[in-house]
């Protein structure tokens, strides 16, 4: 891109050196970094300055493609939603030329880029603005407090989300001092019950409307008697030339993880994107029983506006008995034109298998039928690790024609 864009620079005040000295943070097209949600505390942690802007470039190069980022300055263009997969349900999204973080954390995590070809110091390099946070637990937010410290970003979640990932940075900066280190808003208060309402949150940086939805990841054990049966087996025919394709290198050992209780609160987002907010994203980083245990969520999910591009889990826990029938109800709810499946290599890992995404394809499928989906939308898979931090499958342009159809609920121009 030949346009050139100024960069953004914010100066940090630090009252441990003195109230005559500034630090500079500067981020290419981001936030910056550094700033707490009070008052600065004698001795209080203070976030590093940011990366270089030849990293940041580079970062955001890899994530979103050199054609969509501006190799002088490193913005990111604004008239695309671009998208990377990280690995299980962490996705970089570039949104208004904002790098976004739904979840933070990666599979396999090493000290240089392996079988999962990225690394913390690299997300961090992003600078992203925001993280959308669906369950503060591991899997999902062990690397949430430690970025955001570093750039600033803004976490988004439910109340107890917050709570994880502040308690989180203070161990990990060995402060217990009263001012919180990160900016947190919580989205959906502490304590509610699932499916209660939709609540919705202008982003205006984003020129984005946020919705969540507080669902469960709770799974219903017995099959479905009202469905024809069906299992799924995650372990079944891994690929046993993986581990010679992608030995394992050395573990990352920087203790940087989350301490979030895995029956923590769950919660799934819709973004209403684009001019006239037209363009309908949704994401789920888990997947539980919406028909016997949240079916108050399942139709505040139908209330939604459209959505255009769905990215659901498909980690279900009742695979034996019911195959992939939590996730298809998710889609059902959703109605979306395209769908993601997210968190099947998480799935398949734990089994001790290894490329396993079509075979999963084909449950999820089965799954579409017996639900009963009229209209089923797209299916894309992305496979681990070929499909990790590749952008050119997640590319979309709000814009487009193709995304407004007959049939269509109405988008939403109120962010309410």
């Amino acid at each position: 891109m030949g346009r050139q864009h100024k960069l953004r620079v914010r100066p940090l005040y630090l009252g441990a050196i003195g109230a005559g000295v500034a630090l500079a943070i500067v981020a290419c097209g981001g936030d910056g970094g550094g700033d707490s949600s009070g008052p600065a505390e004698p001795n209080m942690p203070v976030p590093p300055a940011a990366p270089a802007l030849a990293d940041q470039i580079a970062a955001r190069t890899h994530y979103f493609g050199a054609e969509n980022v501006d190799a002088a300055t490193g913005e990111v263009r604004k008239d695309l939603v671009i998208m990377s997969w990280a690995s299980n349900t962490t996705y970089a999204a570039a949104i208004n030329g904002k790098v976004v973080l739904m979840d933070a954390a990666l599979l396999r995590r090493e000290q240089a880029p392996g079988r999962t070809p990225t690394t913390l110091a690299e997300l961090v390099n992003l600078m992203p603005s925001h993280i959308l946070l669906g369950k503060a637990a591991a899997g999902h937010a062990d690397l949430a407090a430690d970025i955001a410290f570093k750039t600033g970003a803004t976490v988004l979640g439910a109340q107890e989300h917050c709570d994880v990932v502040e308690g989180d940075a203070r161990r990990q900066q060995n402060w217990s001092g009263t001012a919180k280190l990160l900016k947190c808003q919580a989205v959906v208060p502490a304590g509610e019950a699932i499916g209660t309402v939709v609540h919705a949150v202008s982003l205006p940086e984003l020129g984005a409307c946020l919705r969540a939805v507080k669902h469960t990841d709770g799974s219903t054990a017995a099959a479905d008697p009202a469905l024809p049966a069906s299992a799924f087996d995650w372990s079944l025919y891994s690929d046993p030339r993986d581990a010679s394709w992608w030995p394992a290198g050395t573990e990352a050992a920087d203790g940087v993880a989350t301490t979030g209780a895995a029956d923590g609160p769950s919660v799934a987002y819709h973004l209403s994107l684009g001019a006239a907010r037209s363009f309908g994203l949704a994401w789920n980083d888990r997947a539980g029983s919406l028909k016997e245990n949240a079916p108050a969520a399942a139709t505040l999910f139908r209330s939604l506006p459209k959505t255009d591009v769905h990215i659901g889990s498909v980690d279900v826990g009742n695979a034996a008995t019911n195959g992939l029938r939590d996730a298809a109800l998710y889609i059902q709810a959703l109605q979306p034109k395209v769908f993601f499946a997210a968190g099947h290599d998480a799935a398949s890992q734990r089994a001790g298998a290894f490329n396993t995404g079509e075979l999963m394809k084909r449950a999820l499928e089965e799954a579409i039928d017996n639900v009963g989906i009229v209209s089923p939308p797209e299916l894309r898979i992305n496979f681990d690790p070929t499909d990790y931090v590749k952008p050119h499958y997640m590319t979309f342009d709000p814009a487009a024609a193709g995304w407004q159809q007959a049939g269509d609920k109405a988008s939403s121009t109120a962010c309410s």
